[in-house]
């Protein structure tokens, strides 16, 4: 059936049958339902090239994912995977094309968004992995593309985003950590340019305030490469020149895997000479060992989230949005009580 047959079947014009298929907001959600009720009936998928070539813009969601920096390490690819389900989800409901491009370098991601907008007219894009300052925000605003940020800026004026409680994370992390009289406690972070990772750092610098405890250099390490075994080296060293650390807590998984690594080698026994706590994921969930304390987010929710915000965004009085995924605390027996 194409859409002509299907509009007189519905009694309504083509327009309202295509802009109801895409999600448009100037269509009322009875008549939005109406007509995919009867699209999925006869079996009606619309034709998105033509679509495209007709309007000269296409009804499609954009996402690239580097392969590099961050994400070089397979460990941290699974998170996004999460947050992606979510969107394919929402997208394959409300019948909308997606499109994600990979990236192996920093050259083939420019050139992947250029892709989006200027060839396949992709006008609706999500980001990911925001910078404390991002060029790519003003390249989508310069380009008038709707756009959601999985993540925040410094400057968080003039678009939509979802994200983690980063600060919220971590200081939930440090409360239990001196609940279980904790002092000595070390943060292993990423590169500070990532504002998530900058955004965890306040958190524990706020903690340390909070709870009068003096902050030491020696007990706050960036570690730049992806590498566990790498990762372990750093920490393992950092244990072994500041012997009174009791804690250890982890802003990634692969830095998470590197410090049980570390502690092994030291024959450390993890939830009971020393505690780990990190962020969640697959890997610390379902393949280390011990299975880590951690922090939880719901990332396909988060991914849900940002498809329904930038759907949204087709009408004329749109403003614009956000939402904090709150964080919540698994002990998985990897925190011990210190002895006063």
């Amino acid at each position: 059936m194409n859409i002509k047959q299907l509009s007189k079947k519905l009694g309504l014009s083509i327009t309202t049958v295509s802009r109801a298929l895409g999600g448009y907001s100037d269509v009322s959600k009875k008549t939005k339902e109406r007509v995919k009720k009867f699209a999925k009936k006869y079996k009606y998928s619309p034709n998105l090239n033509a679509s495209r070539l007709a309007s000269n813009k296409s009804n499609t969601v954009g996402f690239v994912l580097p392969l590099y920096g961050l994400n070089s390490n397979q460990l941290n690819q699974s998170s996004f995977f999460e947050f992606i389900a979510g969107m394919s989800k929402k997208l394959n409901n409300e019948n909308i094309h997606f499109f994600m491009f990979f990236a192996n370098n920093a050259e083939e991601e420019k050139q992947a968004y250029n892709k989006l907008i200027f060839v396949e007219k992709v006008t609706k894009i999500i980001l990911h992995n925001l910078k404390t300052n991002d060029d790519r925000i003003k390249l989508l605003t310069k380009n008038k593309i709707n756009f959601v940020t999985w993540g925040r800026t410094k400057d968080l004026k003039n678009y939509s985003w979802v994200d983690l409680d980063n600060q919220g994370s971590i200081e939930l992390i440090m409360q239990h950590l001196v609940e279980k009289n904790h002092k000595n406690i070390c943060y292993i972070n990423i590169a500070e340019s990532y504002n998530f990772a900058y955004q965890r750092k306040q958190g524990y610098l706020k903690s340390l305030k909070k709870f009068n405890i003096k902050y030491t250099n020696k007990y706050y390490i960036t570690i730049t490469n992806e590498e566990p075994k790498k990762s372990a080296n750093l920490i393992k060293k950092l244990l072994i020149k500041n012997k009174k650390i009791t804690a250890i807590i982890c802003s990634t998984e692969y830095t998470a895997v590197g410090a049980i690594k570390a502690c092994n080698e030291l024959n450390k026994k993890i939830g009971k000479d020393i505690s780990i706590v990190t962020f969640d994921g697959p890997v610390i969930e379902r393949i280390t060992t011990p299975a880590l304390s951690a922090i939880v987010h719901p990332r396909e929710q988060l991914g849900i989230k940002a498809v329904e915000m930038l759907l949204s965004m087709d009408g004329d009085n749109y403003k614009h949005q956000n939402f904090l995924a709150k964080p919540k605390l698994i002990d998985r027996g990897t925190i011990h009580k210190v002895s006063k």
